[in-house]
């Protein structure tokens, strides 16, 4: 193993030039390569003036590929207003937190169910889904019953089991908030344009391919009179934003799993690997998955990946190790665990 017999402060360094190398020398690709990339990837699925992909792929990952950002806010509601269930003993003040926050659980599914009905009818063609009556009472339906099952599967856990969890909820909340935050503060200034936009009927009616911008480049804004075009011709507001990818960023809510055998003292190197494999391979499939039908360039999949990552690191050394990592850089320094650690170690 690369890390095996190095200090704590050697693995710091050796994972730090890792990461960056890594990075870099995607970036370096991505920035002389971003069209060529989609051009390959889209050429069977995305047809001339087209804006809308009908690649069974790339649209099934379209549909369900943010999901995680949802569920997970979902799922830790719930272990929260459990926590408080059990712990707080002041009532009613007690049910009036705890009934809130099972409402807010509702509403983080009903936002996962919304989305996927939303994107299901945008590839149907059906107009004003959103605004539709009977697709919001479905949604709320559903929200409801993933919510009563969340509390259903959750509701037997140990207490100690349950106390631990609360560092994963605090943990994800700041990665989300983070890394969903960076995301929009950056696409609307940058104002680039999808490749499918670029690739539609409106879009070539204006220069097509001439309006690609680098990653680096920014429009400074979003340009209204071209944004209205699109959502007259497609209902779409979003034809300015791809950098970066929000699609990629909510799929990359899955590297929260691996904090999860942090927090439980999990010794299991079987587990440990897969809590790191599957967020993964799953943010990468998504992330080809916007390559494919258009939405996204390579750099764009790129940096919402990377930010989501990156927001994860930050939520984990922050509140699980404590910044330990950074500690080993101080005089004489002398590791201190984790609480999680220190179970694993027991």
């Amino acid at each position: 193993m690369i890390f095996s017999g190095l200090s704590e402060r050697s693995r710091v360094i050796v994972a730090v030039v890792l990461f960056v190398a890594v990075f870099a020398a995607l970036l370096v690709a991505a920035s002389f390569t971003d069209l060529e990339v989609s051009d390959i990837l889209t050429e069977n699925a995305l047809a001339d003036g087209e804006y809308l992909s009908h690649d069974v792929f790339g649209v099934g990952f379209e549909i369900f590929g943010s999901s995680p950002i949802y569920i997970m806010a979902g799922v830790c509601v719930v272990l929260l207003m459990l926590y408080i269930w059990r712990t707080l003993k002041l009532r009613p003040v007690r049910e009036v937190i705890c009934a809130v926050l099972l409402a807010g659980s509702v509403l983080a599914y009903w936002f996962f169910f919304n989305d996927m009905f939303g994107y299901i009818a945008e590839h149907a063609h059906a107009e004003h889904t959103y605004l539709d009556d009977s697709m919001t009472l479905i949604a709320v339906l559903c929200a409801l019953m993933t919510s009563a099952l969340s509390v259903a599967a959750f509701y037997r856990i140990k207490d100690e089991t349950l106390r631990k969890l609360m560092k994963f909820v605090i943990a994800f909340v700041i990665m989300a908030v983070i890394a969903n935050v960076l995301v929009m503060i950056i696409k609307d200034p940058v104002g680039r344009m999808r490749y499918r936009a670029m690739n539609s009927d409106v879009g070539q009616s204006i220069g097509g391919f001439a309006n690609f911008q680098n990653w680096y480049e920014s429009r400074g804004g979003q340009p209204e009179n071209l944004s209205s075009m699109f959502e007259s011709a497609y209902g779409v507001t979003d034809a300015f934003k791809s950098f970066p990818s929000g699609h990629t960023c909510a799929a990359g809510m899955t590297y929260a799993l691996i904090m999860l055998p942090d927090v439980l003292g999990t010794k299991n190197k079987g587990v440990r690997a897969l809590c790191w494999i599957f967020p993964v391979v799953f943010t990468g499939i998504v992330a080809v998955s916007r390559i494919v039908v258009g939405a996204h360039f390579f750099s764009d999949v790129l940096f919402g990946g990377t930010i989501a990552f990156l927001s994860m690191a930050f939520a984990r050394e922050a509140i699980i190790f404590r910044f330990r990592h950074f500690r080993c850089f101080g005089k004489n320094c002398v590791p201190e665990l984790s609480e999680a650690e220190e179970s694993a170690a027991e």
